[in-house]
């Protein structure tokens, strides 16, 4: 921290130094004459010669090395009329000079450029100028997206799928790249993440208090290379993005139709925000905004889950054996009470004390809370003592015997994100810019959990006999005799465990420099940027258990063990299929008993004190990394052709602390590593004619493993032979010397923009993504290992092998249709596809041809709308293909028993199933544009959330969570 405050110390006396007269120099604003809101990406340039820029976020453009004397402004932006204005440019001074755009009517009819549009519009202008390969989401003229937090809203960008979590989007995947592998920064600074991984949850980040959201596909040297997919980057909300003061403010209340009561006081769902900025003082230079929001929501979750698959084999109708079917393992039941609140803040500080210097502050709380209370019954059928499977069809069979238990749940987990950002921004004479900035993030999570499993003895398991169908999707086990099966006094608690204080903890110190310098070679504009950035970053999870049973240590069974009698409930919806649990009990009333002490130091159940030492340490994390990254690059910009080269370095340095159990209790070991990346890159962009934009990229990106992989726990046991001093051993946990990912990526882009604000384009990319990381099981002869010479060795960790190559296609429309008529001119569309495939080498499954793990091989939106006449109306219909979440292997017990018996290892990989969401959205906003009311219908079709094994018929995992219904009001200020 001393040498962090001390670097920006010193970089801050270079921002406030005096800055003098400019030379050749105009700068203002671009603003839209109706609701004087600024136009980003929006160009300004210098009639007859090379010399232009594109308007930033907040509508604003700086010419630097302008010609002086008398000049023609050409101004350009997609849905309005272009201007041509004459200026006469001092050689001395800055000219300042705001420019009102008017809406192009000609092409746009009557349609008013707000609202939704005004977004798209504001979008497409931004994609267009970029130099790289740039999508962008900006928020409406009332400050928001339709969606609910910042996961949801980049899903809408083509190439990108999210990975939702009870029902909300949370982690996002670009390209079919996993989430961890995608880089994510706030106001281009990285942040910390409340997950045990590497993987940043978006969920934390309502869209009530964002500016824009850019998905950045091809990284340029001066972004973070850490970013094999591509990065995210969401922007907060300045005072300067906006032409004078302002305040919004919403309210939404919403009714989630599937909902549980287990008694407990459920709160009222609701969704608030309110946005404030504004600039004061001296020629108006210094600018304020705060945003803050809150979200409840109040819901249930029904999951069907079998557990697994696997062949049961038996005897059919006429008694004689059967070769064997696939059928489940058992059939599981949650339903599941939720509740989930989130609080956010932003805060935002600024100062221009000219127009080519500022001195920012910027910081962020965000807070998460849920809390839930889950009943899950599951009756087992396979793999009991004793078990006989008689008239065993393709299909169905009976079970002698079934095993039924009931796990109770209760517990809550909160999740902190703070980010808080100093830094600034000057010109130093006429050449030299500089950007300095300075971000401490801190993400913390806590969790509670105390959870408890009620089961029939195995001298009852006859009273459980059952018999089972697989023949409908929801297939169905029940026991014969139903009374007996819902006898609360049948099952007994075996074992408890709580969870208290657990924690994942991530602290995060970055600073950065920027240096640009702008000339001219041969009267064209060349700019060469050179900087780097230093971050600091320390992870640690602490995972702890204590652990009951009903017999003690020493073999004592429990004289009176609990019965699920004292908490049990009847079942009730919401249930699937038609399944229902055969009992049901109350998890708040189970947690509350349990907490206190007196009930679980009385003999009934008792304290396992080896238990909980063994889960001490086996779930924990220490690991610290400190990153050194330098670049440069040169940007040049042509009549036609705009390039970028550079080369970007990165220097990573890692101590891994895993606890290692070498057979004497975990003890904490430091491991080192480190690595560097040269990573090179070149950017071209063509533009032919004024519409029609071609990119072609060449990008070199890395991807450091995850967390657990480099300092996860390990358990190290060895035994001597009969030779002294030679060993036996296994090894399984960690691996601190893993390699990053290394990734060559191509991209090639095809755009055509419509003069009415609308975009065609087409595109491809390819990725040959180097040194993948599989956790494998291998074994090692006659090698030295932590001092000790083994005569074998077996090792069970993550380690790098193989390539992997990615291939994609993506295409993406957007266009008013303007062309129609009255009143069919309001109506609209945006649409877009990706489709990918991939070639890997799966270590055990070398003939198989099967794609990265979670990468669809298709995503796509189609969002068709109308506006005019102050209403908006939207559907959004997301559609993303099944994905591979794990591949089974043919040495594994049941998969091999299976395979014996005719079928295939490929019945055994389980796939995430594809999934189609629609969203819709009304709203109307009245005519003096301050005043909006909007509705929303979230999953309207109640989409599941499912798995499967093999084949979409055999489902794995099941989970509903109901459909949400939003209405609300907002004010613009």
């Amino acid at each position: 921290m001393a040498r962090l405050f001390t670097f920006l110390s010193l970089c801050f006396l270079l921002v406030l130094m005096a800055t003098g007269a400019y030379a050749g120099k105009i700068a203002g604003s671009i603003i839209d004459s109706e609701s004087s809101s600024p136009i980003p990406g929006a160009t300004v340039q210098i009639k007859g010669t090379a010399v232009g820029v594109a308007t930033s976020f907040d509508g604003k453009f700086v010419l630097v090395n302008a010609p002086a004397g008398t000049q023609i402004l050409v101004v350009r932006s997609l849905g309005y009329r272009s201007q041509e204005i004459e200026v006469m440019i001092p050689e001395q001074e800055l000219l300042t000079r705001d420019i009102l755009l008017e809406p192009s009517t000609e092409q746009m009819g009557e349609l008013v450029i707000t609202g939704v549009r005004k977004s798209q519009i504001d979008a497409i202008n931004l994609k267009k100028q970029s130099l790289n390969n740039v999508e962008v989401l900006t928020t409406n003229d009332i400050g928001r997206l339709p969606d609910v937090n910042v996961a949801e809203a980049a899903q809408r960008v083509s190439g990108v799928s999210i990975e939702t979590d009870r029902g909300e989007g949370r982690f996002i995947s670009i390209r079919g790249i996993q989430p961890s592998l995608n880089n994510v920064t706030i106001n281009n600074t990285n942040i910390g993440s409340t997950s045990g991984s590497r993987e940043t949850p978006l969920d934390l980040l309502p869209v009530e208090m964002i500016s824009s959201i850019e998905v950045t596909k091809a990284v340029t040297p001066d972004m973070e290379a850490n970013a094999i997919g591509g990065a995210i980057n969401v922007n907060t909300i300045s005072a300067f993005d906006r032409a004078k003061s302002f305040m919004v403010a919403s309210v939404d209340g919403l009714v989630q139709t599937q909902q549980a009561d287990y008694g407990a006081d459920d709160k009222f769902p609701f969704r608030a925000a309110i946005t404030a900025g504004k600039r004061f003082g001296e020629k108006e230079k210094f600018g304020a905004v705060v945003s803050a929001n809150v979200f409840r929501r109040d819901f249930a979750v029904s999951v069907l889950d079998p557990d697994r698959w696997q062949l049961l084999k038996g005897t059919g109708p006429e008694g004689m054996p059967t070769p064997g079917y696939l059928g489940p393992n058992e059939i599981e039941l949650q339903i599941e009470d939720n509740e989930r609140d989130r609080y956010g803040m932003t805060m935002d500080l600024e100062y221009r004390p000219t127009t080519f210097s500022s001195i920012y502050f910027r910081s962020l709380f965000t807070r998460n809370i849920e809390r839930y209370s889950n009943s899950e019954f599951e009756l087992t059928v396979a793999g009991l003592k004793d078990q006989e499977l008689t008239n065993q069809t393709p299909t169905s069979g009976r079970f002698s015997k079934g095993s039924g238990e009931l796990d109770l749940s209760s517990g809550e987990q909160k999740e902190n994100l703070y980010s808080f950002t100093l830094g600034g921004k000057n010109r130093i004479g006429d050449k030299l810019s500089l950007h300095l900035y300075g971000t401490m993030s801190k993400a913390y999570q806590t969790q509670f959990n105390l959870d408890g499993t009620f089961e029939n003895p195995q001298d009852t398991e006859g009273l459980l006999a059952n018999t089972y169908n697989t023949g409908p999707f929801f297939f169905d086990i029940s026991a014969e005799d139903a009374v007996e099966a819902r006898n609360p006094n049948l099952y007994i608690l075996r074992n408890m465990g709580i969870r208290n204080n657990n924690t994942v903890e991530e602290d995060l110190y970055e600073a950065s420099l920027d240096l640009d310098y702008d000339l001219k070679i041969a009267g064209m504009p060349l700019q060469l940027k050179a900087g780097g950035r230093y971050r600091s970053r320390q992870k640690s999870v602490d995972r702890a258990v204590d652990e009951y049973d009903d017999d003690s240590e020493e073999g004592e069974k429990a004289s009176n063990p609990y019965t699920l009698a004292e908490f049990d409930i009847p079942a009730f919806a919401p249930v699937q299929g038609g399944a229902a649990p055969n009992v049901h009990g109350d998890a708040d009333a189970f947690r509350a008993f349990f907490m206190n002490p007196a009930n679980r130091n009385n003999g009934r159940i008792f304290y396992r004190a080896d238990d909980t030492a063994d889960e001490l340490y086996s779930e924990d994390i220490n690991y610290r990394e400190a990153v050194a990254a330098g670049y440069a690059m040169g940007v040049l910009d042509m009549k036609y052709l705009s390039l970028i080269g550079g080369v970007r370095v990165e220097h990573t340095k890692t101590v891994s602390s895993p606890f290692v159990d070498e057979g004497g209790g975990f003890v904490q070991q430091d491991f080192e590593n480190s690595y560097l990346n040269i990573l090179p890159s070149l950017h071209l962009k063509l533009t032919p004619f004024e519409n029609f934009v071609g990119r072609l990229s060449w990008t070199n990106t890395i991807g450091r493993p995850d967390y657990g992989q480099l300092s996860g726990a390990s358990e190290f046991e060895y035994v001597e032979t009969t030779t002294p001093n030679v060993f036996t051993g296994s090894f399984e946990g960690a691996n601190p010397d893993l390699k990053p990912y290394e990734a060559m990526n191509l991209d090639l882009s095809l755009e055509y923009y419509f003069k009415t604000g609308g975009i065609v384009s087409v595109g491809g990319f390819y990725k040959n993504i180097e040194n993948q990381i599989y956790n494998l099981d291998s074994t090692s002869n006659n090698i030295t290992y932590e001092g000790k010479f083994f005569e074998e060795l077996n090792f069970s960790r993550s380690i790098n092998l193989n390539e992997a190559k990615v291939y994609g296609l993506e295409a993406s429309f957007d266009q008013a249709l303007t062309f129609l008529p009255s009143p069919f001119d309001g109506l609209g569309i945006t649409a877009n596809a990706t489709l990918m495939d991939s070639e890997v080498t799966f270590p055990g499954r070398e003939d198989d041809e099967l794609p990265l793990f979670r990468q669809p091989t298709s995503v796509y939106n189609i969002i068709p709308y109308y506006q005019k006449y102050g209403i908006e109306l939207r559907m959004a219909v997301t559609f993303r293909s099944a994905f591979l979440v794990n591949a089974a292997l043919s040495t594994e017990g049941y998969v091999e028993e299976a395979v014996e018996a005719g079928y295939e290892v490929t019945d055994f990989d389980v796939y995430e199933a594809a999934r189609t969401s629609i969203d819709l959205t009304a709203a109307y906003t009245f005519p003096s544009r301050k005043v909006k009311i909007l509705g929303q219908v979230r999953n309207l079709t109640n989409a599941a959330e499912q798995e499967y094994r093999g084949v979409t018929s055999r489902y794995d995992r099941h989970e509903l969570f109901g459909r949400s219904y939003f209405l609300g009001l907002s004010l613009n200020l």
